[in-house]
């Protein structure tokens, strides 16, 4: 034997009665709207043409997006290289620069040997080979 179970509800009555044909009145709508794209979409080739050149646009954000990635890479490389050249301009400097610092310090060394030379005693001025040798080194 079947027993009937009694439906339990919340609320008061009328509030369910309310929110019941408030329901089927979204459902009726939704129905009905999409009915009316249906019959939209049937009669007008836009929303298609819109939707095909909606995908089209995307394909095409995509390629260049693509590509855009492609030339940042590249831009990134390019980036790394010129940044190793300049470390070793940097350091070809620096050597050239104490390269020079030596030379200069050589050079001033020279002329002050040859200006204390002028400065001897007129016994040891007559030329000799450390006369010819500082002037070699000019």
């Amino acid at each position: 034997m079947a027993t009937k179970v009694a439906a339990t509800t919340i609320g008061p009555e009328n509030w369910r009665n309310n929110t019941l044909k408030n329901i089927k009145l979204a459902q009726t709508v939704v129905h009905k709207s999409d009915k009316s794209n249906d019959v939209g979409r049937a009669l007008d080739p836009l929303p298609h043409i819109r939707d095909v050149v909606a995908s089209l646009s995307n394909e095409e954000v995509r390629r260049y997006t693509r590509d855009v990635r492609v030339v940042v890479a590249k831009l990134r490389e390019s980036l790394l290289d010129t940044n190793e050249e300049i470390k070793c301009m940097t350091r070809g400097k620096e050597s050239l620069e104490k390269a020079l610092e030596h030379i200069r310090k050589d050079i001033k060394l020279n002329e002050q040997s040859q200006q204390i030379r002028t400065t001897r005693p007129n016994r040891e001025k007559d030329h000799d080979g450390a006369d010819d040798l500082l002037n070699a080194e000019r």
